[in-house]
This record gives C-alpha cells, sequence and structure tokens, in this order.
C-alpha cells in the first residue's frame, strides 16, 4: 500500500476507535473493538488488552486483570486472570515505566531483562502457539493515570 493509502487508512482506522469511545457503553465491546483495530493498523497476528484495578485485598494498590484476547492463528478460550504490577513481567513494566516496550525477538533477550526468566510461556504451551515479537504499551487516560495495557504479539 502507497504511504499516503496508508496514511488515510491509519488516520480512518483511528477515527473510528475515537468514536466508538466517545458512543460505546459496553467496556469489553469497546476494548475488543480498539484492540482489533490496533491489530489491524500494525499488523499484528494476536493481542489483548489488560486493564488496571483496585487491589481487593490490599486497599491503595491496584492488580492487572487480563480482560480481551484475539488471536488469527488459533483459538483461544482464556479466562479472566490477575497478576501483580511487577517489572518482573512486561506489561507490568510497562505500567510503572510509563513507555511502550517493544520485544523484536522473545528468544534474544538482553542479558539482565528482569523479565526474561519471568516470561510466562504456559500460554504458549497449552495453545501450540509460539509468542516471538511483542510491542506493550499502556493505556494512559486524560488525568494521566494508567488504566491499562495494550499488548500487540507477532507482527505479520
Amino acid at each position: 500500500m502507497p504511504d499516503a493509502s496508508r496514511y488515510r487508512f491509519e488516520l480512518n482506522e483511528l477515527m473510528e476507535i475515537a468514536r466508538a469511545i466517545n458512543s460505546e457503553r459496553d467496556p469489553t465491546s469497546l476494548l475488543g473493538m480498539i484492540l482489533q483495530k490496533s491489530r489491524l493498523i500494525t499488523g499484528a497476528d494476536a493481542g489483548s488488552i489488560y486493564v488496571v484495578e483496585p487491589h481487593p485485598e490490599r486497599p491503595g494498590e491496584q492488580l492487572l486483570r487480563f480482560e480481551v484476547a484475539q488471536n488469527d492463528s488459533v483459538e483461544l478460550e482464556l479466562d479472566s486472570i490477575t497478576m501483580e504490577i511487577s517489572r518482573r513481567s512486561v506489561v507490568g513494566a510497562a505500567v510503572m515505566g510509563r513507555e511502550a516496550i517493544r520485544i523484536p525477538d522473545m528468544k534474544y533477550l538482553e542479558p539482565g531483562n528482569p523479565w526474561a526468566a519471568a516470561h510466562d510461556q504456559s500460554i504458549d504451551q497449552h495453545s501450540g502457539y509460539q509468542t516471538r515479537s511483542m510491542l506493550t504499551v499502556p493505556l494512559i487516560n486524560h488525568r494521566d493515570e494508567v488504566i491499562g495495557v495494550l499488548q500487540l504479539i507477532n507482527k505479520k
């Protein structure tokens, strides 16, 4: 696709997301649409969205809840799980660092990388899917609060 055509396509997709944010009342549908459009724009095979929520047992602390997942290569039935926000996970590091994390190849993480040993491969093993590359982006609201994380996996 030529650069001008690609730019118009991406801009149109972003405008659809903006319209949905203003009109969609079902949060899960909205998150699904944001994930779908993000995957379309970036060419990602799979992706997920995690939502930041209050910790039920520790007032003042927060957790990440796995909310929405999509995958073009395999069908996944994933339960809504929660995890501590920690630099030991890629999504936790994105929340804490408040910046995108790009991993071109999961097999070749830099020595000393805090999440290299902690990367949970159980989903890959269970589904037969292999996570190769990853882009993880914190979702920040108008009050400058991290409210979630968008994770895109395996550029096609």
